[in-house]
């Protein structure tokens, strides 16, 4: 017995395959753009929420010191680098009281720092999920790695490294117009690290520059002043604590002043809203941004 043309079983045409190929590509491609904008729009609410714990911690520490965290811990006597910056004395505030204990570190000689593997724990409040670096960073000794740096005009040391720590109450500019912590990526720029190292005081803060969002010509070493910047891997702008525990995303086109160089410390003055943002008493009326 032989099958009747009408029951055999008809396969796809080349032409039908080729079709339907195509339109799955199209939908991919579609679809492809959706899931990174949520993927990036996660990662930016988490990297905000880093802010949030670090704005909580700042504010309680100096309601318990009555003055801020300093960036670099020194004296008048001793500058020791690599040694200890902000992002230690606040790990009690971020639940990593342990930590602390386990490091012992000298802060008030001050002592100095080495690189152990206790100094290079990874500490997830410090690292923004946009940023895919390693848990250590060998730009600055391969201590732990951050993704923040703190404005050194704020919490000191001052351009003599001296301690120069403000309160939230001396601010004069006001606490909610002046700029605490950033962010600083390991792709575009040498990111940064949770302790100073003596590679460069770009390890533990930041400047304005020319701009947010520079990327450093040579980011794998500190060669370059833009090693001091603000940068994030958010599209269109940068995440920023402000000294009254807001989180803030700022536009990578603030106003900035362009003679600026990011060595330059104190940063310049002039009526330019990101400079405004990082002098505390300056004096400056701060506009929309």
């Amino acid at each position: 017995m032989f099958d009747s043309p009408f029951r055999r079983r008809r396969a796809f045409t080349l032409i039908e395959l080729l079709v339907v190929i195509a339109i799955i590509a199209i939908l991919i491609g579609l679809l492809l753009p959706a899931v990174q904008k949520v993927r990036e729009a996660a990662s930016r609410m988490k990297c905000q929420n880093n802010f949030k714990q670090m704005g909580l911690a700042f504010h309680n520490y100096n309601d318990v010191n009555g003055k801020l965290p300093t960036g670099w811990v020194t004296t008048a006597a001793n500058k020791p680098s690599p040694g200890w910056s902000w992002a230690v004395i606040i790990l009690p505030y971020i639940e990593q009281d342990n930590l602390l204990k386990q490091i012992n570190p000298d802060l008030t000689t001050p002592g100095a720092a080495s690189v152990t593997t206790l100094t290079q724990t990874k500490i997830s409040v410090y690292l923004c999920s946009s940023d895919p670096g390693q848990d250590t960073n060998p730009v600055y000794q391969s201590f732990g790695r951050s993704s923040y740096v703190v404005n050194r005009e704020v919490t000191g040391p001052d351009a003599n490294n001296n301690p120069a720590a403000l309160s939230i109450q001396t601010i004069s500019d006001g606490s909610s117009n002046t700029i605490l912590v950033g962010e600083r990526d390991s792709v575009n720029n040498t990111g940064a690290v949770w302790v100073r190292s003596s590679a460069s005081s770009a390890s533990f803060e930041g400047r304005p520059g020319r701009g947010i969002n520079i990327k450093n010509p040579s980011p794998t070493t500190t060669g370059d002043c833009t090693r001091l910047g603000f940068n994030s891997l958010h599209t269109g702008g940068v995440n920023f604590l402000f000294g009254d525990g807001s989180v803030r995303f700022v536009q990578n086109s603030i106003p900035a002043n362009q003679a600026s160089d990011h060595c330059a410390y104190p940063a310049a003055t002039g009526n330019f809203t990101l400079q405004n943002l990082i002098h505390p008493n300056d004096g400056f009326p701060i506009g929309d941004f």
